[in-house]
């Protein structure tokens, strides 16, 4: 299984997330390697402190991707990838590739104009896996870091509906859980903080990390608790 972790601009979260996706599922037993895409390689310094046995591969064009993600994803039960902070080859790419894809955006009127462009990358890969006799890749959108009131967020979820996108029940928090985690080379769910801050993060990613694993691509895998 490959999952792409993407987004149309810098900010929203995405290493973030594609590093948690990555721990949770190796914590609960899956076989995983983790694929940076980003230039600035921040995902790759955060995964090979939290857990130096992850495979990990450094692929910054879209001929590695090509060349490598596939015969990954052969070896590996799960292959998650850290895709560039913008659109470009390589997003496309991972997009082609993936079974899944993760989407995090921010709850800001920003954020959904940028999405159009995602939503065009979207249509632009399903045409071409078609045309190759696939089937489109699982998409869901993730707002992020959204504030404990979230009027904005359901705005902005709102609007993202009606452009016939995908949006995950779940939304995740801004919280300083995530922050500590980065400096602790950790994840929410392994910090041994538990404080309320670090449960709700660790909840929400959870019930994100659910619906995310439930898309039809294969069987779902149940996250051990």
């Amino acid at each position: 299984m490959i999952y792409a972790v993407i987004n149309q601009k810098g900010g929203a979260g995405k290493t973030t997330l594609a590093v948690h996706l990555a721990l949770r599922l190796h914590d609960a037993g899956r076989s995983v390697a983790f694929i940076d895409n980003d230039p600035q390689q921040s995902a790759t310094r955060w995964i090979a402190a939290a857990e130096p046995e992850m495979r990990l591969e450094s692929l910054t064009t879209a001929e590695d991707l090509v060349a490598q993600a596939e015969a990954l994803a052969e070896e590996y039960d799960d292959v998650v990838c850290d895709g560039s902070p913008r659109l470009n080859d390589q997003t496309h790419v991972l997009m082609y590739l993936a079974d899944k894809v993760l989407i995090p955006v921010l709850p800001s009127a920003l954020d959904v104009h940028a999405t159009l462009e995602t939503k065009d990358a979207i249509d632009r890969v399903t045409e071409a896996r078609a045309a190759d006799g696939m089937e489109p890749p699982a998409v869901l959108i993730a707002l992020n870091k959204v504030r404990t009131t979230g009027e904005q967020a359901k705005i902005v979820r709102q609007a993202l509906a009606e452009l016939g996108l995908p949006v995950a029940k779940t939304s995740v928090g801004l919280r300083d859980a995530f922050i500590k985690a980065v400096v602790d080379d950790t994840s929410v769910h392994r910090d041994g903080t538990k404080s309320r801050g670090h449960k709700q993060a660790s909840a929400d990613l959870d019930a994100l990390f659910h619906e995310l694993l439930q898309l039809p691509a294969e069987p779902a895998l149940a996250l051990a608790a």
